[in-house]
C-alpha cells in the first residue's frame, strides 16, 4: 500500500504512512454512495522522542454513505467531490429526521468530524485509482474548536482475498 496522511498542526506536521484502504460505490436507499476507509500504520519509529504525534500513533479516516453521481468505483477517476460538513440530516422511512455522519476521523478510539472535504480521484502511471483528500478537523490533540488542515494522498489498490478451505 502506498500513500501518506498529513495533519498540519501548528506545533508540527504529523505524517502517517497508509497501511490499508477500502473504496467502494454501493447502492443504498435508491442512491449510489461512496464508502471509503483509509487507515495508517502505527509505526512511530521515525519520530523524535518529544514529538506530539507519539501520543496519536494511528489514524483512520472514513467516508460512509455519501451520495455520489457514479455507479461504479472505476468511474471515480477524474471526478471531484466536495463534502463541506461531515454530517447531514435526512428523513427516514417514517418521516423522522435523523443525523448521519458522512465523514469522520478516528484517533485513539475517539471520533472527530471532518469538514471542508475535497476528494479528487485520478489514476497513477500504473493505472491504479488514487485519491487526494484535503479537509479540516478539530484539533484532536487539545480537543479544542481550532481547526487543523489535513491531506491524504493514497493509491486505492484492489487486493484479491483468497479464502482457503
Amino acid at each position: 500500500m502506498s500513500g501518506t496522511i498529513k495533519f498540519f498542526h501548528p506545533e508540527e506536521t504529523f505524517v502517517y504512512k497508509v497501511e490499508q484502504s477500502f473504496c467502494k460505490v454501493v447502492y443504498l436507499k435508491k442512491k449510489n454512495c461512496l464508502v471509503l476507509e483509509i487507515e495508517s500504520n502505527d509505526d512511530i519509529e521515525h519520530l523524535d522522542e518529544d514529538s506530539l504525534q507519539n501520543e496519536f500513533p494511528k489514524v483512520i479516516l472514513n467516508i460512509d454513505d455519501f451520495p455520489i453521481s457514479v455507479q461504479d468505483k472505476r468511474q471515480l477517476a477524474g471526478k471531484r467531490f466536495d463534502i463541506p460538513i461531515g454530517t447531514a440530516e435526512i428523513e427516514d422511512e417514517d418521516g423522522e429526521l435523523i443525523e448521519i455522519y458522512y465523514t469522520n476521523l478516528q484517533v485513539n478510539e475517539e471520533d472527530w468530524e471532518l469538514n471542508s472535504n475535497r476528494l479528487e480521484f485520478s489514476r497513477n502511471a500504473k493505472g491504479e485509482l488514487c485519491i487526494m483528500w484535503t479537509g479540516e478537523v478539530e484539533d484532536f490533540t487539545e480537543a479544542t474548536d481550532d481547526m487543523i488542515s489535513f491531506e491524504v494522498n493514497c493509491a486505492l489498490v484492489d487486493r484479491k482475498i483468497i479464502v482457503e478451505d
